[in-house]
């Protein structure tokens, strides 16, 4: 169920979203690390525990090590992928300029390769070698708690999960202190500050790139208040336990009975509970026919990319900034002038390359 919810939510953000965006593909990377968690490492932890039941069964310590290492990999970029997007969230909407401006696609792509190699490196090192020489954690039994693997991958695995589940709650604080302030301000004052859509266009008029505006009022309330649940539900039925229980298997040097099974059905549980929070949010909820379209859509390879790339992935080359201005809103305020025409063939005339900057105007934009 767990796995089929969560293709589901995939295939409904990959509908609803014409353009992906970093927030989206994160949300998309988060769900598959949930997919993948429960159909190898819970799905084999199962499997196990019920052909022990059979009198014929035989321990094999090589599907106990597979399971420890996927296990831990799954859980450490699950808690990544939920810091990392609050994170983004918090960048969004404190700095929304800066963000817009900046390759934001591309470091959570980056994000999400470091977020995997990390996680793979530190849970692969059990499977090596990392436990007690004395006594092996996997040749009677898959002991997976941290006190059975050993106390250098305990504090490894505590100072990991620790640090960013403290860092995911106080972005996620940041961007909720945020978005309602916003809110509270364009309220009292209809002139407040909002992002303009910068559209790029050919010398023939063709859209090649754009920035997307200040997002409404009511979508900006609504992710926010979404990535805000996520987090707080993963920090209350995954985080929090999971700290509780290997500190204190750590403490006692021995892991009980009840400590497998709280990490487990935790992990089943945050993994049952995003696809609904994501069917909850207006902007995710797609229909039976939209996923239907958009599948087709993919298998059929006809979606027309060109216009609609979005600047998050680079800035066109012939984007040439003259100088910035700092304003109290948090970034720096570009800005393409409506009435104007530029032809960029003229450049490769008799002009010089950088054009002199014209005046300010007084509502000061900055021209490019």
């Amino acid at each position: 169920l767990s796995l089929l919810a969560n293709a589901w939510g995939i295939l409904s953000v990959g509908a609803k979203q014409k353009k992906w965006k970093p927030l989206e593909f994160l949300l998309c990377t988060l769900a598959a690390t949930h997919m993948l968690n429960v159909a190898v490492p819970i799905a084999t932890y199962a499997v196990v525990q019920l052909r022990r039941q059979r009198p014929d069964y035989e321990w094999n310590e090589g599907l106990c090590k597979v399971f420890v290492s996927t296990f831990y990999t799954l859980t450490l970029a699950t808690c990544f992928s939920v810091t990392s997007l609050s994170y983004h969230r918090m960048w969004m909407v404190r700095w929304p300029v800066n963000y817009r401006l900046s390759n934001a696609k591309k470091q959570a792509v980056h994000t999400v390769m470091g977020i995997w190699m990390v996680s793979f490196i530190l849970s692969a090192l059990p499977a090596v070698g990392w436990h007690d020489t004395s006594e092996r954690f996997y040749t009677h039994g898959c002991h997976f708690i941290v006190a059975e693997i050993g106390l250098g991958f305990g504090v490894c695995f505590l100072l990991l999960v620790g640090g960013s589940v403290a860092m995911g709650v106080v972005c996620t604080a940041i961007a909720l202190f945020q978005t309602l302030a916003v809110q509270v301000g364009r309220r009292a004052d209809r002139h407040a500050f909002t992002v303009p859509t910068i559209v790029v266009e050919d010398a023939q008029g063709k859209r090649r790139s754009s920035i997307d505006g200040s997002e409404p009022a009511r979508t900006s309330l609504q992710i926010t208040g979404l990535v805000a649940t996520i987090v707080v539900i993963y920090d209350c039925l995954m985080g929090f336990p999971v700290l509780v229980v290997s500190f204190s298997s750590l403490r006692a040097d021995a892991s009980a009975p009840w400590m497998a099974l709280c990490v487990l059905w935790c992990s089943v549980t945050q993994a049952l509970l995003l696809p609904l929070f994501l069917w909850a949010c207006d902007r995710y909820r797609a229909d039976l026919k939209a996923v239907w379209e958009k599948c087709v859509a993919l298998m059929a390879n006809d979606e027309d990319s060109d216009d609609e790339t979005s600047l998050e992935g680079g800035i066109p080359p012939d984007l040439v900034l003259d100088r910035s201005l700092d304003y109290s809103y948090g970034g720096d305020f570009v800005a393409l002038d409506r009435t104007a025409t530029y032809e960029l063939s003229a450049l490769e005339g008799d002009l010089p390359q950088f054009c002199p900057p014209r005046p300010l105007q007084d509502d000061k934009m900055q021209y490019l």
